[in-house]
């Protein structure tokens, strides 16, 4: 299992965006209150699977499946859970573009992207 790090400097940019889509991912004010909630949520999620599951202090975990799916793009479509959760989140997503210079800046958009294009 995998997970994603962030730079230390991460937080000096995200503000009240989500870096990505992921097998869990943990939402809080003002995100889920702008979805209006677990309930909300649970009603735009219908990916088999898919779980909303309330936290503290008006908190959820939002899974996308039992386990982690790499996918795989030979057998059926590219993680449709995935892509469900990030057309949902897409307004509070946060892309670095071209704010790494050693990066390629296309190809980072691509994979920031990869569940919404």
């Amino acid at each position: 299992m995998a997970i994603d790090v962030p730079d230390e400097s991460a937080s000096l940019h995200l503000g009240n965006h989500i870096r990505g889509v992921h097998w869990m991912n943990f939402l809080g004010p003002p995100v889920l209150t702008e979805l209006g909630g677990v309930e909300a949520l649970r009603e735009r999620l219908r990916s088999p699977g898919t779980t909303v599951q309330p936290l503290p202090d008006g908190r959820a975990v939002v899974m996308l499946g039992i386990e982690p799916d790499a996918g795989d793009v030979t057998q059926s479509s590219v993680l449709p859970a995935y892509r469900e959760l990030a057309s949902v989140l897409d307004p509070w997503m946060y892309f670095h573009g071209d704010t790494r210079p050693s990066v390629d800046a296309e190809a980072q958009r691509r994979w920031e992207r990869r569940f919404l294009d």
